[in-house]
């Protein structure tokens, strides 16, 4: 079945009608009394004719002004029938307006700023170590003050001289400390939390940062060294792996195994693969070669420092190391695949989703939420929240709070845009977004909640007035709802209906016959055997004017694979290169001998004039005309039940040429 497509893709994708890049408000034309104004064609104009295509020329204006008007005359239609009030369509216009609204609901500004700002880290690896005193991120106030205090006083042992190194190990709240004083290694951006990330690019080599808060507590961070991005790289390794807890002689004994592994693969001896595939002690990957996920710079993926070290030290693909030791055993490793980190234009995209899955994307959404309140002069009443506060109970905790009566009131906690944002509001809100919750004191939790619902009431009403304050936002949704009731629309009177109207086709066939026809056609039985002698024999039978059935019948042996078998058909030029390469006489061709060591004889029976072809025959020709025949007559009556007027002297100024 075919769906036109080329003139709706344009509907999806750009028939914005108020985000012209011009002013000209002259009505261009009147469509059933709704007017269309110069600004507004020459936009979609513009933005449909690529490549240089939009010439102004009589012509090319001409012909897309018939486009549009088919265009606005199909939606007025579609509006006259109520589609646009069908609980599909609607339901499937609510759900693209929330996907869509999630774009708009943070500050694009500090958005764009955190990807460029993201895009430039990746660039550079830093080598960073920390010491950590431990504090909830919503810890009380004295337990706070002391954790600061603790952090302040082991910055001090770090100014008066003492090693950083020694201060981590002593009195680090971080486990590893014990084991590798505070060096958590080389890492880029996304590799570890954004208040701490931020700290270690804005630091100097061997400086030490001031107290740095994130949701562990308060960290002292020091820059390590840095260098430029390696980039990611993809490897194979042929691992023989350490025996559990090793002693010395056992470790030397899988250094001897593995570097007779690699005198055989240097040696020219075995292929990396066959060797991987049959010694490599990493069963995960042996039965791909021993091929590794992508590493390095940015990615999920990390490995051990010696491994990643070895690995980017291999200058070309194909490169192999010799045996490399980790605390896994020794590797041997080709280097399959590098890249380098990727131009802003080809990485943005990536690192846009990574922005919005991070921890960075809440200064974004906190921005928004101050110009939200700002805007709409919220204010908040601290003493109706103590009280609210002072009456809830420790149902609070059980995830299922139901609020007493005694809360429920019509007190306001907070005004925006002129609402008032009631206790009884609040209660509504926790009662369908509390959890089980026992991390917290009462008064935490509920700053928490009281947060998580100020925020919600500030996204909703931001939300709800988006078509207000957002033209290309109400733009967007305009160009999708006439979208989806064009489809439906088209899909009515158009496309499924050619398909279903049986009489219909038939009809539209039997009036076009001529169109449908077919050429001159060879009516044939192929032959075919693997046996030359039983091809013989059938070409004997065939002479002799016996059926494909009888020829069959007589050299095919019961129960055992068939000897001879035939297909038959009426084939035009072009339709079988097999039929196409014999003479079109009727009679006997002469045995063939095929590539396959097969042997093929065909019989041509007639060769058969032109004549229709049937509805069946040629369905999807007939179809795809007879959607095209709906369509021009649909329009043709639309044209008649809403009258077009184009102002002729408003056209012809916008012709250039």
């Amino acid at each position: 079945m075919k769906k036109n497509f080329a003139f709706f893709s344009l509907v999806l994708l750009s028939f914005v009608a108020l985000a012209q890049t011009t002013s000209d408000s002259r009505t261009l034309f009147t469509a059933a009394g709704d007017k269309v104004a110069v600004s507004e064609f020459t936009f979609v104009y513009n933005k449909n004719n690529v490549n240089n295509q939009a010439d102004f020329s009589e012509k090319s204006l001409r012909d897309y002004l018939n486009l549009y008007e088919n265009f606005r005359l199909k939606v007025k239609e579609a509006e006259s029938l109520h589609l646009d009030t069908i609980s599909s369509l609607r339901s499937e216009l609510e759900g693209y307006r929330k996907q869509l609204a999630k774009s708009y609901l943070t500050d694009r500004e500090i958005s764009d700023k955190l990807i460029s700002e993201a895009y430039e880290r990746s660039k550079t690896e830093v080598s960073a170590s920390h010491i950590l005193v431990k504090c909830d991120e919503n810890a009380n106030p004295a337990d706070t003050l002391a954790a600061f205090k603790k952090i302040t006083a082991l910055r001090k042992r770090v100014e008066k001289g003492e090693a950083f190194e020694k201060v981590a190990k002593e009195s680090s709240e971080d486990p590893s400390a014990k084991t590798n004083d505070g060096n958590i290694g080389w890492f880029t951006v996304f590799g570890t939390i954004y208040p701490f990330e931020t700290s270690v690019y804005t630091l100097k080599k061997g400086e030490v940062s001031q107290p740095v808060r994130t949701e562990f507590g308060y960290h002292l961070v020091k820059l390590n060294d840095s260098r430029a991005s390696r980039g990611q790289i993809h490897v194979a390794h042929l691992l023989i792996r350490f025996p559990e807890k090793a002693l010395a002689q056992q470790q030397d004994s899988v250094k001897k195994k593995v570097d007779s592994i690699y005198a055989l693969i240097t040696g020219g001896k075995v292929a990396f693969d066959d060797a991987v595939k049959t010694l490599s002690d990493d069963k995960a990957t042996r039965v791909k070669g021993g091929e590794l996920q992508w590493f390095g710079s940015g990615s999920n993926v990390r490995m051990v420092p010696e491994f990643e070290d070895a690995a980017f030290a291999l200058m070309k693909d194909g490169d192999m190391t010799k045996p490399v030791k980790t605390q896994f055993g020794y590797h041997i490793i080709k280097r399959l695949e590098k890249r380098d980190i990727a131009p802003f234009s080809e990485a943005k995209g990536d690192i846009k989703k990574r922005v919005e899955r991070d921890t960075r994307s809440q200064v974004a959404k906190t921005v928004l939420i101050e110009r939200i309140k700002k805007e709409n002069n919220f204010a908040q009443f601290a003493d109706v929240k103590t009280a609210f506060v002072s009456k809830v109970d420790s149902g609070i905790f059980n995830g299922n709070y139901k609020a007493d009566s005694a809360i429920r009131t019509a007190k306001a906690l907070f005004v925006l845009a002129g609402k008032n944002y009631t206790q009884a509001d609040f209660a509504d809100w926790i009662e369908k977004n509390t959890k089980h919750r026992s991390d917290k004191a009462k008064d935490a939790l509920l700053n928490e909640y009281f947060d998580g619902f100020v925020t919600s009431k500030c996204l909703e009403y931001e939300e709800g007035n988006l078509e207000t304050k957002k033209p290309e936002f109400k733009n967007l949704m305009k160009e999708y709802r006439d979208g989806i009731l064009l489809f439906e629309l088209m899909d009515r009177q158009v496309w499924t209906k050619a398909v279903k109207d049986t009489i219909g086709l038939e009809a539209f066939r039997k009036n076009n016959e001529q169109k449908y026809m077919w050429g001159n056609r060879a009516v044939v039985e192929i032959f075919n055997s693997n046996d030359e002698k039983i091809c013989n024999d059938a070409y004997k039978m065939a002479q002799k004017k016996k059926t494909s059935d009888e020829i069959k019948t007589k050299l095919n042996k019961q129960g055992a694979k068939p000897h001879i078998s035939s297909i038959s058909g009426k084939y035009e030029k072009g339709q079988y290169d097999i039929v196409d390469k014999i003479e079109w006489k009727t009679g006997l061709t002469p045995i063939n001998k095929l590539n396959d060591s097969s042997f093929q004889f065909i019989l041509v029976k007639e060769i058969a004039g032109p004549e229709p072809k049937t509805l069946k025959e040629a369905k999807g020709y007939i179809v795809s005309d007879y959607q095209e025949y709906l369509e021009k007559t649909w329009l043709s009556d639309l044209r008649n039940k809403y009258p077009i007027s184009v102002d002729e002297t408003v056209f012809k100024s916008l012709i250039k040429k």
